[in-house]
């Protein structure tokens, strides 16, 4: 059976690469790929291909996410006995609905993810596809196994020996990256040390792998980027990032990726944001979820003794993402979807606001989420861009993201392998 061939065209490109949008273009997809691309004067329409003529339409790549979690929440509960290959693969189609077509899940797994990841590369991608650090490593008692459903699932290493080894074993099992949190949470809890934390990335780096991590402050930044780490997978928060940093960052190729949405969602219920009744928002969202925000969260974070914290730790994120993006250090895309009230789909749109408003332009930020995240996950030969011979995966808009990033919401069909998602 010959695979179907889909034309789309006169679209405006935005091919993820960061060069000028092309104008009247066509893409040719068939076999999850796509087979050609460029300006319609260029491109020889195969006589067999289903046409789709998307005029005024523009396109661009999917969302690659570089820092989710899947499985592990319904609703506002986190807990592993959520975690069912039905509720994985459930929140993998709500990301892909809104067009993001990778995501990583970072450190809170249960084992059925790589069935469905094996699945997808076997060529059943129903969702977005998925990259998975299986169990993440944190110290012992250490940040966040205080956070529902964590304790036992975070590898709490006490020395580097049994790091290593726990390393070798998540390696041996297929995880795709390896994840840490280095965090004290404002001095309550124990911090992953650098004996530990170093022999995590070394061995990593021995079986192949990339290492993330979670952090918040600048010292322990420095100290992870000279121990080698690949991915900062959070925004620095206590400090302005400084030229030592910048310059290790960019000498060791380090990938940051800034998290705004979560920074901002642990403060902004609070105050009843009026997203919560957009229906771009609610096609993803259950009415009881929507109202115990509006509700339960809502009480939580008006009482919360680390309100003015967070509020400040965003300031300071956004200032950062602006400078080092300045800089020219490496910037990626991830949001830190998947744990209660981090809305998977939704959010990374928000995210793309938020580094908007730090000051990046609409154009960095969907490099940042599609070439630039390829290239950080190691994927970037087959993903990221829309380039003859890369995977069919992107996003059909009814106008430009060029010229109002919230374009992006302006959804008119994603497709995933080369294949419409409906």
């Amino acid at each position: 059976l010959a695979a179907q061939v889909i034309a789309l065209k006169n679209v405006r490109l935005i091919d993820g690469t960061g060069s000028r949008a092309i104008e009247n273009a066509t893409l040719v997809l068939t076999g999850g790929k796509i087979r050609n691309v460029g300006p319609a004067s260029r491109i020889k329409m195969p006589g067999e291909a289903e046409v789709v003529d998307l005029t005024g339409k523009t396109v661009m790549p999917g969302i690659i996410n570089l820092h989710g979690h899947v499985g592990m929440v319904k609703g506002l509960s986190q807990d592993m006995a959520n975690y069912t290959r039905e509720n994985a693969e459930a929140q993998l189609k709500t990301y892909a609905m809104y067009g993001v077509t990778t995501t990583t899940s970072m450190g809170t797994d249960a084992e059925v993810i790589l069935d469905i990841r094996d699945e997808q590369r076997r060529g059943k991608v129903n969702g977005a596809r998925v990259f998975t650090a299986l169990q993440g490593f944190t110290t012992v008692g250490g940040y966040p196994t205080h956070a529902p459903g964590v304790k036992g699932v975070a590898q709490e290493a006490a020395t580097a020996a049994q790091a290593r080894a726990w390393v070798n074993r998540l390696a041996d099992k297929g995880a795709d990256v390896v994840k840490m949190w280095v965090d004290d949470h404002h001095e309550t809890f124990e911090k992953l040390p650098p004996s530990i934390y170093s022999a995590i990335i070394e061995q990593a780096h021995k079986r192949g792998l990339l290492a993330f991590a979670h952090l918040y402050e600048l010292t322990d930044a420095k100290d992870l980027v000279n121990a080698g780490l690949d991915i900062i997978a959070h925004s620095i928060r206590d400090a302005e990032v400084d030229d030592q940093l910048i310059a290790a960052m960019k000498k060791n190729q380090v990938t940051y990726v800034a998290t705004l949405s979560r920074e901002q969602s642990t403060f902004v219920y609070a105050d009843s944001p009026a997203w919560l009744d957009d229906a771009f928002f609610r096609k993803g969202v259950d009415d009881a979820t929507v109202q115990a925000v509006k509700t339960t969260l809502k009480a939580k974070q008006a009482q919360d003794p680390e309100r003015e914290i967070n509020i400040r730790g965003l300031d300071i994120a956004m200032k950062n993402l602006k400078k080092l993006t300045d800089a020219g250090v490496r910037i990626g895309f991830g949001s830190d979807t998947g744990p209660p009230a981090r809305f998977s789909g939704y959010f990374e749109h928000w995210e793309m606001e938020l580094m908007v408003k730090s000051g990046l332009t609409p154009a960095q930020v969907i490099t940042a989420a599609s070439k630039t995240s390829a290239e950080a996950l190691g994927i970037g030969k087959d993903f990221g861009t829309l380039e003859k011979g890369k995977a069919a995966d992107l996003i059909v808009l009814n106008s430009n993201p060029l010229d109002n990033i919230l374009n992006t919401r302006d959804i008119h069909s994603v497709y995933l392998a080369g294949r419409n998602f409906e």
